[in-house]
């Protein structure tokens, strides 16, 4: 079975963000991955109810 995560490299953050996600990570049994995910989704559906248009582009 193929699996459908890919790997990515993040070159910088905010240390606010960083410890953010550490202090979540703490708290959850969720994987950096699998937050950023929520995270990501959490922001896309914002952004689609004020009404943008976002167009999914590929890797």
């Amino acid at each position: 079975m193929k699996s459908a995560n890919q790997d990515i490299t993040v070159r910088s953050i905010l240390v606010e963000t960083k410890d953010r996600l550490s202090a979540l990570r703490q708290h959850t049994r969720l994987t950096y991955g699998s937050l950023i995910d929520d995270a990501v989704e959490a922001l896309w559906d914002a952004y689609e109810a004020e009404g943008h248009d976002i167009t999914m582009v590929s890797s």
